[in-house]
């Protein structure tokens, strides 16, 4: 990408912070603050008071080094969109995923694609172990804590993964 292409996506996507795809990748290594894990912000933010949407979006957005006041995008998400209709962990993970993928144009077809492909990968892998729906996911069997734990560390190795192929 020309830094003329590219300072121009940073200066009108600052607003939003959003980064291009390619300009994520010189994060990798660098990921989050201190160290930490997904899984153990998600964890953490749920005893802060976020639900499992925004918890899990706040913690993606730590790994990507993004504006943290994002996270407000995800709270009507909570309790299954207020309905008990699709988890939050699920709908919070497809934000992430859009925000990874970085497809901030509509014309950027090889961003949505990607974008597609991993959301169809992480919506697979949740409805392996996990109904999609909050009103279908029962008591006593529902860890909520390792439910989140487990989406995040499943969204933090897809992360890295997608990052290292280029």
């Amino acid at each position: 990408m020309s830094s003329n292409r590219r300072e121009f996506l940073k200066l009108s996507c600052s607003s939003l912070g959003i980064l291009a795809a390619s300009d994520l990748k010189a994060f990798a290594g660098q990921s989050g603050s201190g160290g930490g894990s997904m899984a153990g912000w998600t964890a953490q933010h749920l005893t802060e008071g976020y639900w499992s949407a925004d918890s899990l979006l706040l913690s993606a957005l730590k790994y990507m080094k993004k504006p943290e006041e994002m996270v407000s995008v995800a709270t009507g998400f909570g309790g299954g969109i207020g309905r008990k209709d699709l988890c939050g962990y699920v709908t919070g993970g497809v934000m992430a995923i859009g925000l990874f993928c970085g497809a901030a144009k509509g014309a950027d077809m090889a961003g949505r694609q990607k974008c597609l492909r991993l959301t169809k990968e992480y919506l697979d892998w949740w409805a392996q172990s996990t109904p999609l729906h909050c009103g279908d996911i029962k008591q006593p069997s529902c860890d909520y804590k390792a439910m989140g734990a487990r989406a995040s560390e499943y969204l933090q190795k897809m992360f890295e993964r997608e990052t290292q192929k280029g």
